[in-house]
């Protein structure tokens, strides 16, 4: 579940054991508790800088910062520059996000993890030498990775932009 408006929003998560975690979302400086004067371990005043931040929304989405008694970890997203690319190292490469850290809003860095360790697998088993293999898979990974960090990169700054939930709402239409 998402609720997004004005760089800022909740994202919801179903985890195991029946849990669902709540991730507040602002698009800020990565460290904005700093600037503002907070200890993070100081729950009550996290919980009242971020609850001005979310002035106007409604009290039912207020409840996910209110209604919880557990503390605040800032968990900035970190991605690689797009395109991100490397000068070919013999019998050394990447794979999974060493090779294509992106946001998660494309919802591909786990399936581009899998999908790099079985390129890299065939490649190994299809070239003579480690690093004709490696050269070969590198081949096919910088350009899939390409394509798939421009869309992470895309969707992360539509989703916290000043109207990220018709942004969000018309990727969703336009690709599904």
């Amino acid at each position: 579940m998402m609720a997004l408006h004005n760089q800022q929003g909740f994202v919801a998560q179903r985890n195991s054991g029946g849990h669902i975690r709540v991730y507040v979302a602002m698009r800020n400086d990565e460290d904005w508790h700093r600037q503002a004067g907070l200890d993070l371990t100081d729950t009550a005043a996290v919980r009242d800088a971020i609850l001005d931040r979310f002035t106007g929304w409604s009290d039912r989405m207020l409840g996910f910062i209110t209604d919880t008694d557990t503390g605040y970890v800032n968990r900035p997203l970190y991605a690689l520059p797009v395109p991100h690319t490397w000068t070919h190292a013999p019998g050394l490469t990447l794979l999974g996000d060493a090779a294509h850290l992106m946001s998660p809003f494309s919802g591909m860095g786990a399936n581009l993890a899998m999908l790099d360790g079985a390129d890299l697998a065939q490649a190994l088993i299809d070239n003579a030498t480690i690093d004709e293999a490696v050269t070969a898979y590198e081949r096919v990974l910088l350009p899939r990775s390409v394509e798939a960090a421009e869309g992470a990169a895309g969707a992360i700054d539509d989703a916290f932009s000043p109207d990220g939930a018709a942004q969000v709402l018309a990727h969703m239409t336009q690709h599904h």
